[in-house]
């Protein structure tokens, strides 16, 4: 396997609307800790026939000198995207919506869809109650979430490339339901042995295992007690459409106050097992 390359650039797509433009405050934190380009994209609106309007001064206001601004004049800013992506492999894409009635629509909507799934990189994504206030002023802890299967291995990959890069401390969280008693003994043990590898690797980590009857909920209860962090989620699967109604990372990524983290879930799994096999 190829080693993954460090993140070189973060792609902020704007289509005109504010809610668009929350994802712009998080993706600037995370390049001015790494001193890496933060990119303001738009595309033309083949519908509606316009720009992102504003997008030049949008980012003069960020006091960065390493922001740059692409407008491409033709094309779906789907493909544009995961083109993007493509063409440079330490990306990370930032997309973002505060509107509550249309987050759902959003969320499985044919360019934010079509991102998830296609591009070969993290998804960072700002959710209706996120709050730039809430946060400091770099992100320096990161919640990992972990439900015992194979894409933990996803989760937990892309949560020790960014605690590197951006010295970030891990919380390793499992979330058990009341009516499953046989789940905390073969969680804990896992956990306790994931903390002390990631600490032997030198990077800081702790882990939390709660008992709760709404996952999502718990996570939310746990990020409001960490203000500032960002969470790392994968999805079920690359069948995005499939996972995404009605599902545990929909909840995290509709009530969290801060960035979370869709994992890059083009990382091999092959040969993994998951944590409930390793305890």
């Amino acid at each position: 396997m190829k080693p993954t390359p460090p993140i070189d650039k973060l792609i902020v797509p704007l289509d005109g609307t504010f809610e668009a433009e929350a994802a712009i405050t998080p993706a600037l934190k995370i390049a001015r800790q790494l001193h890496v380009p933060l990119e303001l994209f738009t595309v033309h609106d083949p519908v509606h026939g316009r720009w992102a309007t504003g997008i030049d001064s949008l980012a003069a206001d960020t006091e960065y000198d390493d922001v740059e601004v692409v407008c491409v004049s033709a094309g779906w800013a789907g493909d544009h995207l995961v083109q993007m992506s493509q063409e440079s492999a330490g990306a990370v894409i930032c997309l973002a919506t505060h509107n509550r009635d249309r987050f759902s629509r959003m969320v499985t909507g044919s360019v934010t869809e079509h991102v998830i799934r296609q591009a070969p990189c993290p998804v960072l994504m700002v959710g209706p109650h996120y709050d730039s206030a809430f946060e400091p002023d770099q992100y320096r802890d990161c919640i990992v979430c972990l439900d015992g299967s194979v894409r933990d291995e996803a989760a937990l990959h892309t949560a020790r490339h960014w605690a590197r890069q951006l010295d970030l401390g891990l919380r390793l969280v499992h979330i058990d339901s009341p009516g499953r008693p046989e789940e905390p003994q073969v969680y804990e043990s896992a956990l306790e042995t994931l903390t002390r590898e990631l600490t032997e690797a030198g990077i800081r980590t702790e882990y939390a295992h709660i008992t709760h009857n709404d996952v999502a909920d718990g996570i939310r209860v746990l990020q409001s007690e960490m203000p500032g962090s960002l969470t790392i989620v994968t999805s079920r699967n690359r069948g995005v459409s499939r996972w995404v109604v009605g599902s545990t990372t929909l909840k995290v990524l509709a009530n969290s106050p801060s960035p979370v983290v869709l994992a890059d879930t083009s990382y091999e799994l092959h040969g993994r097992t998951s944590i409930r096999q390793q305890a």
